[in-house]
């Protein structure tokens, strides 16, 4: 579809709430543009509604090539949810489009796993190893699988390698937690106690974090807790309000 500067909010950043939109900013006088654009088209045909094509002429739409800082074309921009999440300048291949689109494109194995999760977590890492994800989707569906392990006491040993052995040690948007939870399992801390700081559950978690500020404020095993309360940090996310409250707590208790 063509998409103007009256239509842009609606076509495209209202639209990305649904699905992606992926924008093609073009001009009829751009070599390059004449092979992209079909390109695009055909795919948007082959994805079937997972995407929406929207196509821009920036001749007739300066406003907003200007506004999108389009500096060469074809350019082309993908909208998820209201933002910008990714896209690629000048004319690419329908197999580098594809594993770009791929990246934001939820496909039926994964919504299978995503929903097998909670009830079998077990089961969901089977399927798991008999798709073919790309590595972003490999790696939520490891770290949401680990979690529910977590919850269960009898989760097999395992099952928690296996799922954590997909998410890299560098690089991923898991990372973090990935070593932040091997911490808690070398010192011990029990699965319980983890999956508290994973899901917020302020009571359990809270019970735990002033344990050890206590243990650093009256010098018991200070330094491990220490540690142990930064890893809490890495494993809660830098944006949960535990993590908030007891970082001031921490810098208090040590200066």
């Amino acid at each position: 579809m063509d998409v103007s500067t009256a239509d842009f909010e609606a076509k495209v950043i209202r639209e990305s709430d649904k699905h992606p939109v992926v924008v093609d900013f073009w001009a009829p006088w751009c070599g390059p543009c004449r092979t992209l654009t079909p390109a695009l088209e055909a795919l948007e045909k082959e994805y079937a509604g997972k995407f929406v094509l929207a196509k821009v002429n920036t001749d007739a739409e300066p406003q907003l090539g200007q506004a999108f800082r389009i500096m060469s074309i074809p350019d082309v921009k993908i909208f998820q949810n209201g933002k910008i999440v990714g896209g690629f300048v000048g004319a690419q291949g329908p197999e580098r489009i594809r594993e770009i689109l791929d990246q934001f494109i939820v496909s039926e194995d994964y919504l299978k796993i995503m929903n097998l999760i909670p009830t079998s977590p077990g089961e969901a890492l089977k399927l798991l190893a008999g798709t073919s994800l790309n590595q972003k989707h490999k790696e939520e569906a490891a770290w949401a699988i680990t979690k529910a392990l977590l919850a269960q006491a009898d989760h097999q040993r395992d099952d928690m390698e296996t799922a954590l052995s997909i998410i890299p040690e560098f690089g991923s948007p898991f990372s973090e937690q990935k070593a932040a939870l091997a911490q808690f399992r070398e010192a011990g801390v029990a699965p319980q106690t983890i999956h508290a700081l994973l899901s917020a559950n302020e009571p359990v978690a809270s019970q735990y974090l002033n344990q050890l500020l206590d243990d650093i404020e009256n010098n018991r095993n200070k330094a491990q807790a220490k540690e142990l309360m930064i890893a809490a940090f890495h494993l809660m996310g830098n944006d949960n309000p535990l993590t908030l409250d007891y970082r001031r707590k921490l810098s208090r208790v040590l200066f």
